[in-house]
């Protein structure tokens, strides 16, 4: 691969870490808080416009940050490769949940307009049931682990300053927290964002193609 072509898949995976992780903060500050079924329709059905919004905003924060991950591997050039490689595979397992979580989402969003029935009521709890839906929600709690084991290659790995694999495990330990997600979202845009700077900025002239 040219220098050329290298330098735009870094700067392009730079920009990815940036946009896809704000964009999943905003629509985390958006979501609707969990409960039953009855009570998440009535708070859909209360503000859709809201919802819709935080939907497709989950929905582009998955895509963008797939190929923002894949840039990363460059941060692995030795020591700390296998956990890396471990870690951004559960984690892009997470982010293919939540575009899986999206597209139940906007079931959800149809079934709420116009008012919430026991009928409406019956049809979430039929799609929570689901096979598909479960594998889902495995597939988002699987993936936790990877905000486990990328902060864990990337201290091994010190080719980032130690703030950034802090931040992304306090993003794990505020999912746990009562507080709301929006800021889980506020502290992986800050980690993953400050490499996504880094990858914009030039590479240095007698720099390793994994290393900038």
């Amino acid at each position: 691969m040219s220098a050329s072509a290298a330098d735009l898949r870094r700067r392009f995976a730079g920009a990815c870490l940036i946009a896809g992780p704000a964009a999943m903060a905003a629509a985390m500050a958006l979501k609707t808080p969990g409960g039953d079924a009855r009570a998440l329709l009535a708070e859909v059905a209360a503000d859709p416009g809201r919802f819709r919004l935080a939907v497709l905003l989950q929905l582009i924060a998955s895509v963008v940050m797939l190929p923002g991950l894949a840039g990363l591997p460059r941060l692995f050039p030795g020591r700390g490769a296998v956990l890396g490689h471990l870690g951004l595979g559960l984690l892009g397992l997470n982010i293919l949940g939540n575009l899986g979580d999206a597209a139940s989402g906007t079931a959800l969003g149809a079934l709420a307009a116009g008012g919430v029935t026991d009928q409406d009521v019956a049809a979430a709890n039929g799609v929570a049931a689901e096979p598909a839906f479960a594998v889902v929600q495995i597939m988002v709690l699987a993936g936790m682990l990877g905000f486990v084991l990328l902060p864990a290659a990337l201290l091994r790995s010190r080719t980032v300053h130690w703030a950034v694999p802090a931040l992304i495990l306090a993003t794990l330990v505020s999912f746990f927290l009562p507080v709301t997600e929006g800021l889980g979202g506020v502290l992986l845009t800050s980690a993953l964002g400050t490499v996504g700077v880094r990858f914009l900025r030039p590479a240095p002239a007698d720099a390793e193609s994994v290393l900038v």
